[in-house]
């Protein structure tokens, strides 16, 4: 006849069980917020987690200007998930919607909360040029992207805080971006755009298979960067 397994491991006596309650108490709560954090770094809870300006675990930069709102880290050979940060303001759409837009969180944090769970993968991608109002354009060979349903942003590593230093058909190192949005908002950002919990695959898409299927394709270099 098989034993129960005991439920508690050492014995707490009247002068120091408090204490230990205590310490358990503690300590779950530890690995339960970690546990958290990371479950919303993966797109599988829809939890948020307060900016810390890069403090360890979510402590990986890319060198440029997107590191003003967001805080990830690495995972695996070339993995990467965390969040990407929104700042709510004071007005909302005709249906009381909030608009948010990226703000820059190292000098307003507390305006700052997790608009979507990010997982990213290390790419080469091309660059193909900017135009007003839209995301820099990127172009990577379909067979190269993940399999995984929802990658529709590149970003570059370092080289250039803004756009405006990249080098048209040229390739640089980054990250392909899955975004899953963990609340309802109105992002304003080149557009309007109605944001519901869930994979993104409008807000930030940038990505082309190809420089010549991008429609800035045709654009004079001068005005396109």
């Amino acid at each position: 006849m098989q034993s129960r397994p005991a439920l508690v491991t050492s014995r707490c006596y009247p002068d120091n069980c408090g204490m230990n309650v205590l310490m358990t108490i503690g300590k779950t709560t530890l690995v339960i917020t970690t546990i958290l954090a990371m479950l919303a770094a993966t797109g599988t809870a829809g939890a948020t987690y307060e900016w810390r300006d890069h403090e360890a675990p979510f402590d990986f930069e890319f060198g440029n200007h997107i590191d003003t709102h967001q805080q990830s880290r690495l995972t695996g050979k070339s993995g990467l998930t965390g969040f990407l940060y929104i700042t709510p303001g004071d007005e909302t759409n005709a249906d009381g919607v909030v608009i948010a837009k990226h703000g820059d969180c190292t000098t307003r944090p507390e305006g700052c909360t997790v608009g979507w769970n990010v997982k990213g993968r290390a790419m080469m991608a091309t660059y193909c040029g900017h135009r007003m109002a839209e995301h820099p354009a990127w172009a990577i060979d379909p067979a190269d992207m993940p399999r995984e349903r929802g990658f529709t942003h590149f970003h570059w590593l370092g080289v250039s805080l803004h756009h405006d230093g990249l080098i048209r058909g040229r390739s640089y190192p980054g990250y392909v971006l899955k975004l899953t949005a963990v609340d309802t908002f109105v992002f304003n950002h080149h557009g309007e755009f109605l944001v519901t919990p869930g994979i993104d695959y409008t807000t930030h898409a940038n990505i082309f298979a190809s420089c010549e299927d991008w429609p800035g394709a045709g654009d004079d270099p001068g005005h396109g960067h």
